[in-house]
């Protein structure tokens, strides 16, 4: 039996629902099917492979493979800075795919927004980043231009997939948007369950924009 598109999401999301209820019961299981979600997100443009987009298809392929890698290193708090790294780096190869496909849509009115969210978001953890202020400062510029180019390739593009890709950004800038803020300002209890969620309906829809 073809392991088809409607088949793969629904492994997604089994996967992901396992993770997000074993990390609620503080299950071992998580550090399972955490990584196993991301895995089967990252596979979806490779199984199903858009041969119209090699070269975007491959660098969104790549910016996942490092948010799997940052999802590892984040089941650790030790390695946090280590996570953040992976995640930047998946970022600007995002960004390098968006830039791919139309050479760059700078609307003004997008990255005036994008900019002030993302200034008051650093302004309320600043204070709390210590040695880590730099390279978070660093990190927020680089998701700021990475969803500006996503806004810009979904309001400028002629392939439906890709017409999500704002949604898709937006989402990966609201999960981290709430990472930094239950580490770095206030902790809420239901912070994990919607880091996770919107986390990985970000990453599919980057990810689904590659696929066929």
């Amino acid at each position: 039996m073809a392991f088809t598109q409607s088949y793969h999401r629904i492994a997604i999301f089994i996967s992901g629902i396992l993770a997000v209820l074993t990390d609620t019961i503080q299950s071992e299981a998580f550090y399972v099917f955490k990584p196993l979600t991301t895995i089967l997100i990252l596979s979806y443009p490779l199984i199903h492979k858009n041969n119209n987009l090699r070269r975007f298809s491959n660098l969104v392929s790549i910016g996942l493979l490092f948010c799997l890698f940052g999802d590892v290193f984040l089941l650790f708090e030790s390695y946090f800075v280590f996570g953040l790294g992976a995640f930047l780096i998946g970022h600007l190869f995002f960004l390098f795919a968006f830039l791919s496909v139309r050479g760059g849509s700078w609307k003004p009115k997008i990255g005036i927004v994008l900019f002030a969210f993302a200034s008051v978001i650093f302004v309320l953890i600043q204070e709390n980043l210590k040695e880590l202020y730099y390279p978070v400062m660093i990190y927020v510029l680089v998701i700021v231009l990475m969803s500006w180019q996503g806004w810009g390739l979904a309001l400028n593009t002629e392939v439906k997939k890709q017409r999500q890709l704002g949604l898709g950004v937006t989402l990966f800038l609201f999960s981290d948007t709430l990472i930094a803020l239950d580490k770095f300002y206030f902790s809420f209890s239901i912070a994990g369950i919607l880091i996770l969620i919107s986390y990985w309906f970000a990453v599919f829809l980057i990810a689904q924009s590659a696929s066929k």
